[in-house]
């Protein structure tokens, strides 16, 4: 069983399944993430990709916050490349995520 961390309950079982040893929060660096974000927000089609999450600390570095074009798109590579070596296979609605949001991934 998968211990949940707070706020995670707007992602899948599977993406929290993905990020169960994720620690690091993506934003200060330091290990101790305590919540699973959106990090494009979670009000469109692909928002629940496992490539829109990130494991942040919650009240350090998330709430009253807000990121930078240039902060979106390192976390969202960052979290493809951790998704990446992780093994995680991108189905079709990641690859439109990625295609969609094209401007953050630099390519």
């Amino acid at each position: 069983m998968v211990h949940v961390r707070r706020y995670e309950k707007n992602f899948s079982q599977e993406t929290r399944e993905l990020f169960r040893n994720a620690y690091e929060c993506w934003v200060c660096g330091m290990n101790s993430m305590d919540a699973l974000h959106h990090i494009l927000g979670g009000n469109f089609e692909e928002a629940d990709s496992p490539l829109n999450a990130a494991p942040i600390c919650n009240m350090k570095c998330h709430i009253g916050k807000s990121f930078s074009d240039e902060e979106t798109g390192r976390m969202l590579r960052q979290t493809r490349y951790y998704l990446w070596m992780i093994g995680y296979q991108l189905t079709a609605k990641d690859k439109k995520f990625i295609r969609d949001n094209q401007k953050y991934y630099g390519e």
